[in-house]
């Protein structure tokens, strides 16, 4: 993803965005392997985003995280992209994202949740399954393979969005992105987790 030779080592921490209605906590698993919270290494970038970096027998796992600055005025967005290296084949690669404590106010839809409350509202969202076949079919981010193998991949209940996206052959890798975005209550950040995943890549790696 970046070479980080020409970058700094920060002090690992989890990938947890805190919001003004609590913390966006990150789960992922491949291939079987629960990913610990903490990565092994961080590096800083000039952005102020980071590099994490977790290291496994059958996969590299890489997650470029950080503050993008989104078109909706009065919005805030932190935008995590999980990118997978596979060594060995990998049965399955899922990423999970949940406030941890949601209001009672909570709408969703195809890869996105909203939470309000009467201080904020908050929106978490990344690709849906159909955004994720066009990926495919167009050869980025994801393997070609996928194509077929999507339905029922991203999976919504409340305030927690799971993709639970197929396996991933020797040797390929796949990206996957989450946003989460808030604004003052009345606002509307869902718009802002809806991103092109190049631009906001490029964006964060400056």
């Amino acid at each position: 993803m970046l070479d980080t030779e020409v970058l700094s080592r920060t002090p690992p921490r989890a990938l947890d965005v805190v919001t003004p209605l609590g913390d966006v906590r990150f789960a992922v698993r491949i291939g079987g392997w629960d990913v610990p919270a903490k990565p092994e290494h961080t590096w800083g970038l000039g952005s102020e985003a980071r590099l994490c970096r977790w290291r496994h027998r059958s996969v590299r796992l890489d997650v470029l995280a950080g503050a993008t600055t989104p078109e909706q005025p009065g919005v805030t967005r932190e935008t995590a992209i999980f990118r997978v290296l596979a060594r060995e084949p990998l049965s399955e690669f899922v990423v999970q994202a949940e406030l941890a404590d949601p209001p009672a106010e909570v709408t969703g839809d195809d890869g996105v949740f909203t939470a309000e409350t009467t201080e904020a509202t908050v929106s978490v969202g990344g690709p849906g399954a159909e955004v994720l076949r066009r990926c495919a079919d167009e050869g980025r981010h994801v393997p070609p393979y996928w194509s077929g193998q999507l339905a029922g991949a991203v999976e919504l209940d409340g305030a927690r969005l799971t993709w639970q996206l197929p396996a991933v052959e020797r040797g390929d890798y796949a990206e996957l992105w989450v946003s989460v975005a808030w604004s003052e209550a009345g606002g509307d950040p869902s718009r802002a987790v809806d991103i092109d995943a190049a631009r906001v890549l490029r964006e964060l790696a400056q």
